[in-house]
């Protein structure tokens, strides 16, 4: 019994543990995505930001894995939206995330891609999907146009939040905090 009642614990600690590093990820994601939304990145390109909310994404992929990057990514999209609201960006938000994360997902079962091919990726396709539900929502075909300039954008800010989130990665892994799932480098 007692035997039992031990391992219990140490599942339970474990558990405990695991829920608060997700719920202290979901807080930053919620807030840099909240911080972002007041930065203009480019000024002259509307759209285009670093996304520093998606290196949170990157960060849950490596440590926890697929069912963890998309629960935390979907609760961060939907607590900012509750803070800034469900207009316009909320919508775009959440279609960018749906999009990319689908992707990254595909690419991350199959491919076993690095964090900088993951990155890309998501980048990319966040911008994608938010350029085509904005085209939709307008209706104007020539909204697409504007893909270049975030697949463009996507690319280098990708690389970017590769490089932070495979940095943070790294000096958790230096803590033995947790196990990388898929290659850094």
């Amino acid at each position: 019994m007692s035997q039992v009642g031990n391992n219990m614990k140490k599942d339970r600690k474990f558990t405990t543990r695991k829920l608060v590093h997700l719920a202290v990820f979901l807080a930053l994601g919620v807030v840099f995505n909240i911080v972002e939304n007041y930065i203009v990145f480019i000024p002259a390109l509307p759209g285009v930001k670093l996304g520093l909310a998606n290196s949170i994404g990157l960060i849950l992929l490596a440590l926890y894995g697929p069912a963890e990057f998309v629960a935390i990514g979907l609760l961060r999209v939907l607590l900012s939206g509750t803070f800034s609201g469900f207009g316009t960006s909320f919508m775009l938000s959440l279609s960018g995330f749906l999009v990319s994360s689908a992707i990254v997902l595909i690419s991350y079962v199959f491919n076993k891609l690095s964090i900088y091919g993951l990155s890309l990726l998501s980048a990319v396709t966040h911008g994608v999907g938010q350029v085509v539900v904005i085209a939709l929502m307008y209706e104007n075909v020539l909204m697409l146009n504007y893909l270049i300039v975030m697949m463009i954008s996507g690319i280098i800010t990708g690389l970017l939040i590769a490089a932070l989130a495979k940095i943070v990665i790294l000096r958790l892994k230096m803590f033995k905090e947790e196990e990388c799932n898929y290659e850094v480098n």
